[in-house]
């Protein structure tokens, strides 16, 4: 597994890494790159740079994202996910113009796999378990506990079923006696008019927050059905929810949260003005042409204005067909054994940034000012400086449909995924 992994990452390394400068290159032979060593070379020339290494903490950052502390192992079987996550990522997979109300939805499905109804008639009570696990760092936006009715009907006559469904938070009390039954608090409650076997859906938004303020995540609703007096007697049918643990409409709990990932918007064009203020190079002892000994923001204004409006014939010759540029990359997410975990998509474009970062360096490719400099040292002395990197300047995001320790969980954005645009850094 572990080779996989590495292999993953050297693909995903400039999707992940944009701080990283040292280039990506292809291991094929490019009579345009003769000068340039190639991957692996270039790491063994930096200081105590492991190749290993590197790649094991882009895996660490990934997986952090993610909420997982590791690869998940080949499960024994394959998890099939719940109908409505499967409905959830279908929606929004095809229709952009929507979104979830959170960015992150986590089904967990009931775990109490002796449940069985209490009572026969009048009131029918459904123990169910659940396992709740939320980072604290999430906000819990909503929260609601789905169950599949099922209606059974009189062949003879049917109007449809009148029941009352009450969802009870069972609560935890270690000294309690023997034969002693349970405290419960009534969580949501209503009306349901059942002609035919479909989902219903109850909030219990407060009872999920107030579980992980508590830090337990092992706990008990019962679900009470609550029929007219006499009327599953006189043949008129009964409703029941479906508890099969084998079953696709086995009670689901839905947490909606999001992890704030919209609040970091300020941060980074922070981060980017920090980075362009950094960019600023006094040019006043840079050796570089007929630079020399002007002004250094004199200098760098007129050394772009040189650069960006070359001639595109110049561009052509000098690039021979290999600038920097967008190019398609497929992840597929069977090839690289990650199928185990990841349920949808089966696989996605990425794209990748590929081709040179040469003189000059032209308005396409958005040099930064440090770009500039850095690929001028570079002509004059290449032992002092490599040339730009052609990297990554904007990256999407793209949906996810994942399993993390048992638990099916959507993402809606997943960032940094999809290569937008290229250019030279």
């Amino acid at each position: 597994m572990d080779s996989v992994v590495l292999q993953l990452w050297a693909v995903l390394c400039l999707l992940i890494h944009l701080a990283t400068c040292s280039p990506i290159l292809s291991l094929e032979h490019s009579s345009l790159e003769e000068d340039v060593p190639l991957f692996d070379e270039i790491l063994s020339e930096q200081d105590g740079v492991d190749f290993n290494t590197l790649l094991q903490n882009m895996k660490n950052e990934f997986l952090k994202t993610l909420n997982l502390s590791d690869i998940p192992l080949h499960e024994t079987a394959k998890v099939d996910p719940p109908e409505y996550m499967l409905e959830l990522y279908n929606r929004f997979a095809t229709d952009r113009t929507s979104m979830p109300s959170a960015n992150i939805i986590r089904s967990f499905k009931n775990e109490d796999l002796a449940s069985h109804p209490i009572g026969i008639t009048g009131i029918r009570k459904y123990p169910l378990l659940f396992n709740v696990s939320i980072p604290h760092h999430e906000e819990i936006t909503m929260a609601e506990l789905r169950l599949y009715t099922l209606v059974e009907r009189d062949q003879m006559l049917y109007d449809g079923l009148d029941r009352k469904v009450t969802i009870f938070e069972v609560l935890e009390n270690d000294r309690m006696g023997v034969g002693e039954e349970r405290k419960t608090v009534a969580l949501a409650s209503r009306q349901i008019y059942g002609t035919s076997s479909e989902w219903e859906s109850f909030e219990v938004t407060e009872a999920i927050r107030r579980w992980r303020r508590a830090g337990l995540t092992t706990h008990r609703l019962e679900v009470h059905i609550e029929s007219r007096e006499g009327e599953e007697q006189n043949g008129e049918g009964k409703l029941d929810i479906d508890i099969n643990s084998e079953a696709k409409h086995v009670p689901l709990l839905i947490v909606f949260s999001d992890d704030q990932s919209n609040d970091k918007k300020e941060e980074k064009q922070e981060l980017n003005e920090m980075i362009d203020h950094e960019q600023l190079l006094d040019l006043e002892n840079l050796e570089v042409g007929n630079f020399h000994g002007q002004p250094g923001e004199e200098a760098l204004l007129q050394m772009r204005s040189n650069i960006i409006y070359d001639s595109t014939a110049r561009i052509r010759r000098n690039a021979k067909g290999n600038y920097c540029k967008k190019t398609p990359l497929y992840i597929d997410f069977k090839e690289i054994g990650w199928d185990s975990w990841i349920i949808a998509p089966a696989g996605y474009e990425a794209y990748e940034c590929h081709g040179v970062c040469a003189y000059p360096l032209t308005e396409h490719v958005t040099p930064t000012k440090h770009a500039i400099v850095q690929t001028l040292v570079h002509l004059k002395n290449p032992q002092k400086a490599s040339k730009a990197c052609c990297v990554p300047t904007k990256l999407d995001p793209i949906s996810i449909l994942y399993l993390d320790a048992g638990v099916v969980t959507y993402k809606f954005k997943y960032e940094g995924m999809v290569v937008s645009e290229c250019g030279c850094r």
